[in-house]
């Protein structure tokens, strides 16, 4: 199953303070970390959630992110029995980076944890940028993945008959420019960008600018979490701490993604917001047309999911589990 190369260490420790999620049983669930090299030697880091016995899930957070979740995301886990396990992708927390990492570099990171915790069947999703990465999964691992939900995120960059950057705010745009043109070129917008949201959360704002023009109901959504236990902590960790890993992920967006999406013969559904400007709808009907038997599946606003709307996609995964 692995080889010489591979070490795994562990750790398990409720996910914030004051924490209060319990599972169907009446148990915290608990974030277990663990890490393993890679073939390569490569460092990827991993936590998993919620008791051993429950449903399997395999999540991939947006871009940027991590894999130290909210009480909000555990709270769901608790309510819908299930069990995730999230790992850091190249260059996020302490996973070594990966440069030049395609979307479909990630299959090989998930199949290894997944054989480490036993784990032969499962399904998946994606968040955002994690969309792309979940239908990798869908797409590559088609043996192993029972569903896959890509929610709100993109389609391929250059897909025929997609304007892919119509309907997107300006900051958006300027962000895929900059990653169209390579890293010299976008890591001194990154590294501002991380510095900015990280000073925002801490004078209690919300850590996206006013350049990405965000429809109220994500504003409104985004200020409801700056309350939320660790939110600073996560925001730090997704941002200042996941500067190569945002990097890598944007760039990896517009380049070829490494498998095709129209090959995906596992059930998908494609989860959208009507208000969404950074992953506009257009992206969504493009995936609905190309994905045979992809599910239609409208979410009420825009880019930033509530906790019903995880319910929701919890919902659709396990239906066959």
């Amino acid at each position: 199953m692995f080889d010489s190369q591979v070490a795994i260490t562990s750790q398990k420790r409720p996910a914030e303070s004051g924490w209060t999620a319990l599972d169907e049983r009446g148990e915290r669930v608990i974030e277990e970390s663990g890490e393993f090299r890679s073939a390569e030697g490569r460092l990827v880091t991993f936590s998993r959630y919620g008791q051993a016995a429950a449903r399997r899930v395999v999540f991939h957070y947006g871009t940027p992110g991590t894999r130290h979740l909210s009480e909000r995301a555990t709270n769901v886990l608790a309510r819908q029995g299930v069990q995730i396990l999230v790992l850091d992708r190249p260059g996020y927390g302490e996973s070594s980076r990966q440069p030049g990492r395609r979307i479909a570099d990630v299959v090989d990171d998930v199949a290894m944890v997944a054989d480490l915790h036993g784990w032969d069947r499962f399904a998946v999703w994606g968040g955002s940028g994690g969309g792309p990465h979940a239908l990798a999964c869908a797409s590559l691992l088609a043996d192993r993945v029972e569903r896959c939900a890509s929610v709100v995120g993109p389609a391929p960059y250059g897909a025929e008959g997609l304007d892919w950057i119509d309907g997107m705010s300006p900051g958006n745009v300027e962000e895929f420019d900059r990653a169209l043109e390579g890293e010299e070129s976008y890591r001194p917008l990154v590294e501002r960008l991380a510095r900015e949201a990280v000073e925002a959360v801490r004078s209690g704002e919300v850590p996206i600018g006013a350049d990405y023009e965000l429809p109220e109901a994500d504003l409104a959504a985004l200020r409801a979490r700056l309350a939320d236990p660790g939110f600073l902590e996560r925001t730090i960790a997704m941002h200042t701490g996941g500067v190569d890993g945002w990097i890598d992920d944007a760039i990896a967006l517009v380049r070829p993604w490494g498998f095709d999406p129209g090959a995906i013969s596992v059930p998908v559904s494609i989860w959208y917001g009507p208000d969404d400007v950074l992953c506009p709808r257009a992206h969504a009907e493009w995936l609905l047309a190309h994905i045979p038997g992809a599910e239609r599946r409208e979410l009420p606003g825009g880019h930033i999911l509530e906790d019903e709307d995880l319910d929701a996609i919890y919902r659709w995964l396990l239906l066959d589990q």
